[in-house]
């Protein structure tokens, strides 16, 4: 569905629409269907509109067949919603040629959450969506609509901050910390879930399900590079309250004290504000990965250095992370996300359908040193006078599906061509073409 939401019209196809309406079956709080022209899709836009937004699909039936409607049929519900919604507002229509020579279309009706205004009235009342159904808003759904101050921030999936370089308690600040790999959700909760707590079950069940995805084992093999290692599972450390969440992923060498910082965590942070009288409208949800293995590293090298009574000075890195090894990290950060556990234990923190959950769109790569210090540079070209870059702020492509693994692959192989560009590196798509997929 998010694919179907954000693609480009022309990459549209009728067997993406097969596939989701076999995915999805039968209808779901994000997706309708509709065999033909009917009075009933303006309300089915409108309630979409004001609640997680959605596709609805018109030549489908609502036994998931998939008939077509003709051409013209375009312009007919074009006239239809502008003409029946208030504001008058018609969605983003695709028609979608079927294969089968009839000359039919799918007319996709792509609802993006934040782009309508909220809310859309039909006949004077406003439909949301519950579950598969619509029915029309109580009067303290309607004014929590009326009450929005914003609607281009509902469920905004492009608003993740980047995140700042720790300061580790070792006399070298941040400088121990080779890189942070953050990606993230911002989710439009249920409004009747507005003052519920994050519960104990709740947050137990996310945790599980992110020890059982592709994740841990990706930061398993990354804490084990130098030996063995001591693994301790997602779980809550640190600041966790009704309305905060924190669970902590580590991966400990033999030799690590509770004084030293860690080679390599992950850290999942989960926040619904609106505490103390003021109401809550997002769960905004960030998953960092932070390697420090440049300072161990330096423990097990002779090119260590002690100073100031046994604190070591790292001044330049010891470290490179390989080109494969940064891919696979930053797809199992996307994986997770993307997760159907994942996704499910989301959705029930937020009350929401997990098909309302978005994908994500956002990852950030901050580093301690410049990236074309930290990054294995042995097969690619230096720009000259291109400067340095500490990072990269790398947007997915929209109409990419990140659970589909060749598509997940694609936004991976972008990400690094863009992230050695902006470190002045020529060379990394060649490179690229040598390596074995994720």
């Amino acid at each position: 569905m998010q694919a179907l939401l954000h693609a480009a019209p022309s990459e549209v196809t009728i067997d993406q629409v097969r596939r989701l309406v076999a995915m999805v079956g039968p209808e779901a709080p994000t997706i309708e269907y509709k065999a033909d022209m009917t009075s009933s899709i303006a309300k089915a836009v409108a309630a979409l509109a004001n609640t997680y937004g959605g596709l609805v699909l018109v030549g489908v039936t609502d036994d998931r067949k998939i008939t077509g409607v003709k051409e013209k049929t375009i312009e007919r519900v074009a006239q239809h919603c502008h003409s029946t919604i208030e504001p008058p507002w018609v969605p983003d229509i695709v028609p979608v040629p079927l294969d089968d020579g009839s000359g039919k279309y799918v007319l996709v009706l792509r609802v993006v959450p934040g782009i309508p205004p909220r809310p859309l009235l039909v006949e004077g009342a406003a439909p949301i969506r519950h579950s598969n159904t619509t029915h029309p808003a109580s009067w303290q759904q309607l004014a929590a609509l009326f009450a929005e101050n914003d609607t281009l921030i509902q469920a905004d999936p492009w608003v993740i901050r980047a995140p700042d370089l720790p300061q580790d308690g070792t006399g070298n600040g941040g400088k121990v910390v080779d890189l942070i790999v953050r990606s993230g959700l911002n989710i439009a909760i249920n409004p009747r879930a507005a003052w519920r707590p994050l519960g104990e079950q709740r947050v137990d069940q996310l945790a599980e399900a992110l020890n059982r995805s592709s994740l841990v084992g990706v930061l398993t093999d990354l804490a084990s590079s130098g030996g063995d290692a001591t693994i301790r599972k997602f779980h809550r450390q640190g600041h966790n309250r009704s309305r905060v969440i924190r669970l902590q992923w580590r991966g400990l060498p033999p030799e690590w004290k509770p004084t030293d910082p860690v080679p390599v965590e992950a850290l999942l942070s989960a926040e619904v504000p609106g505490g103390y009288g003021r109401t809550a409208t997002h769960l905004y949800l960030h998953l960092d990965v932070v390697t420090r293995l440049g300072f161990w590293n330096a423990l097990n090298e002779t090119r260590r250095t002690f100073v100031n009574g046994g604190e070591l000075d790292i001044s330049f890195p010891f470290w490179r992370i390989d080109i494969a090894i940064l891919g696979k990290l930053m797809d199992a950060v996307i994986a997770a996300l993307v997760d159907e556990g994942v996704v499910g234990a989301i959705a029930d923190l937020a009350q929401v359908d997990p098909l309302a959950i978005p994908q994500p769109r956002v990852l950030h790569m901050v580093t301690q040193y410049p990236v074309s210090e930290i990054l294995d540079t042995s097969e690619l070209r230096v720009i000259p006078d291109a400067g340095n870059s500490h990072g990269a702020h790398l947007l997915a492509d929209p109409g990419l599906d990140l659970t589909d693994l060749d598509n997940r692959r694609e936004q991976i192989n972008t990400w690094l061509v863009q992230t050695a560009l902006d470190a002045g590196l020529l060379g990394m798509e060649h490179r690229l073409g040598t390596l074995s997929p994720w």
